[in-house]
């Protein structure tokens, strides 16, 4: 139970939300699906006497801009299972979105953005934004700006958002590579230990992985040194190659960072299995 009285703001623009999000730093949070914030504010483990509402900013919406896809804010999982030009030209998204951690109560009212601006090191998306290439358009008091989403996770639960600042959009990139992604869980629903996702051509010599939740922000690892000269991969050295490459492990209450290094070289190497044998496709 909420047991604070909470000043309730639904703003119809950007714009205004940022200038309450300003006007109140410290005493505001913003709500998107309510997943993550909701039952935190419940355990009183967030403190606010202002809660911004997005749901009145149009910012649920898919769009094919040619070249690159813009999702909203505010986009959920079954948004993503449900888009067309998701699962044409971004379906790496898609099948992250399809075994989101949670299950269906999260597919339903969870965010992308949401999930983004959290940045659990063990969620889904993390790692699979920034295989992805995307990149995130942020509002605040300088206008609109944009991170890559490789820079965006600053930190385990610490985002590249400025005080006063909306995340707006999710920029993906068009792409028809080859993709996997896997990750390990400890039971069906639980947070993962270790996520992967596998994105390139090796037939053209492109091949990387996004390992999420080994370290406190995703890493991205080039696989070309795996590949031969005719591209094929020998994924028998993935797993030594990249547990070498985990020099910060994260370690938290389900897992101790030192496992998460052990076990993040064989997710990976399922993942790279899944994008040459094309099973996820």
């Amino acid at each position: 139970m909420i047991r604070t009285a909470l000043r309730y703001h639904r703003p119809d623009a950007v714009s205004a939300a940022a200038d309450l999000l300003a006007e109140r730093l410290g005493e505001a949070v913003v709500l998107g699906g309510g997943t993550m914030l909701l039952p935190m504010m419940h355990r009183a483990e967030v403190a606010a006497r202002d809660v911004i509402d997005l749901r009145g900013l149009g910012l649920a919406t898919v769009s094919d801009r040619g070249g690159w896809l813009e999702i909203g804010a505010m986009v959920t999982y079954n948004d993503v299972l449900e888009s067309a030009v998701v699962a044409h030209h971004a379906p790496l998204l898609r099948l992250a979105a399809s075994g989101i951690t949670g299950g269906e109560q999260i597919r339903n009212l969870g965010t992308l953005g949401g999930s983004a601006c959290f940045a659990n090191p063990a969620s889904d998306m993390p790692a699979v934004l920034v295989a992805l290439g995307a990149t995130m358009r942020v509002y605040g008091a300088v206008g609109y700006r944009e991170i890559a989403a490789a820079d965006f996770f600053r930190d385990a639960f610490t985002s590249a958002l400025a005080l006063g600042e909306l995340l707006v959009a999710i920029l993906v990139p068009h792409s028809a590579d080859r993709y996997g992604y896997r990750k390990l869980e400890l039971s069906a629903g639980s947070w993962p230990i270790v996520t992967a996702a596998a994105v390139g051509d090796p037939a053209g010599g492109r091949l990387a992985v996004t390992v999420g939740a080994a370290q406190a922000v995703p890493v991205r690892i080039d696989l070309s040194g795996v590949l031969d000269r005719d591209g094929r991969v020998d994924v028998g050295e993935i797993d030594a190659f990249v547990r070498d490459r985990i020099d910060d492990p994260w370690t938290d209450v389900l897992a101790d960072g030192a496992y998460r290094r052990d076990v993040a070289g064989a997710v990976a190497r399922r993942a790279v299995t899944d994008l040459i044998e094309g099973t996820t496709a």
